[in-house]
């Protein structure tokens, strides 16, 4: 978190302390400035979180929202309101889903096309099953299907590793704007207390997520195309204990960040009503005249961060869904197409193509649960932050 915004926080808590203690002073009421208050915070995190991040999110929403201004969200999630279309959301998700089965299923037509020239080559051959020329065909209609299906694996990994990585940039920049929210908000000992855990956990997830699972993945899709293609050698047992150890390390890896995120914030969460109840003891008694006034402007302005940081915590959740939205539609409908195209190759070609698409379809669906499973993280860490009060 920089210096440059602290100072901003703490110059907005002075400024609104001053405009609503000393006329509340003259008049013995305290004045509503909340509205000038949401709007300084408005203004401040938002051009934060856009100067950061606001290409990402503009290009990740654009598709579903036209004209989205993060200011104005953050302004609308403030006042409780807001103005998201769901059904044109989930019409354009339905188009782009459409659209990206149909493009995987021209890319696949080369696969169920080269089954069938297989199955043909199979029968013409069919006298001669042990020569040669019968398993020439074999294998060169099986190296054919496994290139073209390679291709949209290759590609469903890549946009896996894209999409982690988009998630990654957007969390290490709201992260320390809502542990900023939290602490004018008077969770301090909460921010401090989660902002490093927080940002260890984006790292650790996504360093994981690149160098150990989607490797791993790769690998055992790699070993069944060999496993499919070889009678002797059969490793069957090994690529079920890979797809296993990725399946439960993304398990484990939830449930601790869960357990980790939910222990820190209830435990810091004691100690800041403590904190925020001696500062308002101070202020009221402690203060002569306008110390009763004081501590109900301080507490407005506290509750003015509280509401600024749970639209904070709104947005991040948006954006998160939408950054992920897309690709999420596009690797499921390849796994679709890859799931139909085996089981149309089933009864048409041999075994070994069919064995081959499904293990390539496992490692794709392994790819989903990685991505869904980093996205429903990443929502549970913002949540845990909208969830902090005082």
């Amino acid at each position: 978190m920089s210096c440059t915004l602290l100072k901003k926080i703490g110059l907005i808590l002075i400024l609104a302390v001053a405009v609503t203690a000393f006329p509340a002073a003259a008049e013995e009421q305290p004045a509503d400035y909340s509205g000038e208050i949401l709007g300084g915070y408005a203004d401040l995190y938002g051009g934060r979180v856009e100067s950061g991040v606001g290409g990402l999110i503009s290009d990740a929403v654009s598709p579903y929202a036209e004209g989205f201004s993060i200011r104005e969200f953050l302004s609308r999630a403030a006042a409780g309101e807001i103005d998201l279309d769901l059904k044109s959301v989930l019409a354009e998700a339905g188009r782009a889903l459409f659209g990206r089965v149909t493009a995987a299923a021209k890319s696949m037509a080369g696969v169920l096309g080269a089954a069938i020239l297989g199955a043909f080559l199979t029968g013409t051959v069919s006298g001669f099953e042990k020569s040669g020329a019968f398993k020439a065909a074999s294998y060169a209609c099986l190296i054919a299907a496994a290139s073209i299906a390679s291709t949209v694996f290759y590609e469903c990994l890549e946009q896996v590793i894209e999409s982690v990585e988009s998630l990654a940039v957007f969390m290490r920049c709201v992260v320390p704007v809502m542990i900023a929210a939290l602490m004018s908000s008077g969770a301090v000992v909460s921010a401090s207390a989660l902002e490093p855990s927080l940002l260890a956990v984006i790292e650790i997830s996504v360093t994981l997520i690149k160098s150990l699972f989607l490797p791993l993945v790769m690998i055992g899709a790699g070993i069944g195309i060999v496993n499919s293609m070889s009678e002797e050698i059969k490793t069957g047992r090994l690529i079920g204990f890979i797809n296993g150890f990725v399946k439960y390390g993304l398990s484990v890896l939830l449930t601790i960040f869960v357990a980790f995120a939910g222990l820190r914030s209830v435990a810091a969460s004691g100690a800041d009503a403590l904190t925020l109840k001696l500062a308002k003891f101070a202020s009221s008694n402690l203060i002569p005249l306008v110390g009763g006034i004081l501590s109900d402007s301080v507490e407005t302005v506290l509750r003015c961060g509280t509401v600024i940081k749970n639209a904070l915590g709104v947005l991040g959740i948006a954006a998160v869904a939408f950054i992920v939205l897309t690709p999420i539609i596009e690797i499921a409908a390849a796994l679709i197409v890859f799931r139909l195209t085996a089981a149309l190759c089933e009864p048409i070609s041999s075994k070994s193509v069919t064995e081959c698409l499904s293990c390539m379809a496992d490692g794709i669906a392994a790819a989903l649960s990685m991505l869904i499973s980093v996205s429903v993280m990443f929502i549970i860490m913002l949540t845990v932050m909208i969830n902090i009060s005082v």
